[in-house]
Parts: C-alpha cells; structure tokens; sequence
C-alpha cells in the first residue's frame, strides 16, 4: 500500500511542480483504481480520496513553489489574493459537494479545460514573443506594475478573487488544487505562464488547506486515513515536485505553454469519458 501510494504521490508532484496544478487529477482516480481508500464510520470512498489528494497537496506545492520562488517567477500578492479567495470557495465546495451529481461536475469541468486549452494554444500560436528556448519577462514582484504583454492588470484584485474562488469550489468537489483553472486563466489575463505557474502553486496551499480541514470536520472518519495513505503521497509527491519544477524553469515559455495545453486536453478527455460512465 505504502509503495502504491508513493508512486501515484511521486507522478502527481511531477505535474504539480511542471504545470503549477495541486495534482488531484492524478492522485483522486489512482487512489480509487487501487483501492487504498475507504472509510469506517461514514464517507464513501471518493470523499476519502479527495481528502487524502488535497492533504498531500498542502506539502507538495511548497516544494514546487520553492522552486519557481527563487527562480523570481512567482506573484506573492497576486498568490495571496487568489489563496484567499481559494479559502472561502473551497469551504464552500467542500459543504455543497454530497447532493449533488457527479457527472455533471465532471462534464463542466471537461468542457471547461476544453475551452481554456483552446485559448492557450490560439494565444501561442499568435504569440510574437522571443524565441523558443528563452523564458519571458513576466510579472515578478519587481516588475509586476510594468506595462507589457506579460503585466497588463491594470486592477486584477476583482479577477483573482474570483478566480480564487471557483479554484476553491472545485478544490472541494475534486480534490484538485484548483490549478488546472488558475493557470491558464492567469495566461489569458496576461501573466506569463513561468509565475502563472508559480504564483498557482502558492495559492493552492491555502485553498488545499480549507478544504480537506473542512472535510475532516464533516467526516471524521476520514483522519485515519490521511496517516495511512496521505502521508505516503505527500512524501512521493514532495520529491517530484522539486524535479518538475526544476524541469519546468528550464523549459521555454512557449512549450511549457504548449504542453500545458495538452495537459488540459487529456484531462478533458479523461473527464468526459468518465462522466460518460467509460470508466
């Protein structure tokens, strides 16, 4: 159990640190395949693996933030601000998730990737920036206030509270970190996909956070759990996502925006089957 759990902890922080997502995407299914979760007392297995993917998220996104911090590719106020927001939805997702479907959860958020993934390509394809193998200027907490194609928020705070907040609300209902939202939503706004990437990591600490304390207190059942099978992600994913992070500072803007595409449209993919019932 413990080496299953390390493996699916350790592909789950390589996507966290790469692509600045929690890696719930990952983690949540893999758990319910191998069957490592299940509760005593009350929960069902889903609920225990969201709990047990937003627990190790807490622990694996410092590590990729680590990373992306020293590296001056991630946004502190535009990172707290979203994390704030995270807070408040994903208490919220995490009480509202029990009544209502599944499926149609799944589908919404697969047409959402959809939609974002089409835009990030459409918007590097475009692109007339510098080379391929070179990073962008983007917003750093030096240059953030700088007019540029990278820093053109002239009032962002609205956009991020929001955004933080749907982040959060599907943090609760998926046990996602909420970056498959964040990122490319932060691109489309105008941040360069390195501190895109970097200032999600930070902000899925917070909403990562609320939402697997507020399921603990609903379901109290499920704290055995986290020891048993929580903790081992958190320790392979940690590892990980130092190396993807490592991997992603060395990748030029527009590939990492372009594999960050493809991310999007395998897992919109994945969700549609599964909301289709093919898994």
């Amino acid at each position: 159990m413990v080496a299953i759990a390390l493996a699916i902890g350790f592909a789950a922080g390589i996507l966290s640190g790469m692509f600045g997502v929690g890696g719930g995407i990952v983690m949540v299914p893999a758990l319910l395949a191998a069957g490592l979760v299940t509760t005593d007392g009350g929960g069902t297995a889903f609920q225990a693996a969201t709990a047990c993917s937003l627990f190790a998220i807490i622990f694996l996104s410092p590590t990729g933030s680590y990373v992306h911090l020293k590296a001056h590719h991630i946004n502190v106020r535009y990172g707290v601000v979203l994390g704030l927001g995270g807070v408040l939805g994903g208490v919220a997702g995490s009480y509202v998730s029990n009544p209502l479907a599944p499926e149609w959860l799944e589908a919404g958020f697969a047409a959402f990737t959809i939609l974002m993934g089409v835009q990030m390509a459409v918007r590097n394809n475009r692109r007339n920036g510098p080379p391929a193998d070179r990073r962008e200027p983007a917003c750093t907490p030096e240059s953030d206030r700088q007019e540029s194609l990278e820093c053109n928020l002239r009032n962002p705070r609205p956009y991020l509270v929001v955004l933080g907040l749907g982040a959060g609300v599907l943090a609760g209902f998926m046990g996602v970190g909420g970056g498959l939202i964040i990122v490319p939503v932060l691109v489309l706004l105008g941040v360069g996909v390195h501190v895109a990437i970097g200032t999600s990591l930070l902000a899925i600490i917070f909403t990562a956070m609320a939402s697997v304390a507020t399921k603990a207190a609903i379901i109290p059942a499920i704290w055995p759990v986290f020891l048993s099978v929580a903790a081992p992600l958190a320790v392979g994913g940690c590892i990980a996502a130092f190396l993807g992070a490592m991997v992603a500072e060395r990748t030029g803007s527009r590939e990492l925006s372009r594999y960050f595409s493809v991310l999007l449209f395998a897992i919109s993919a994945y969700m549609l089957a599964k909301a289709l019932g093919y898994f």
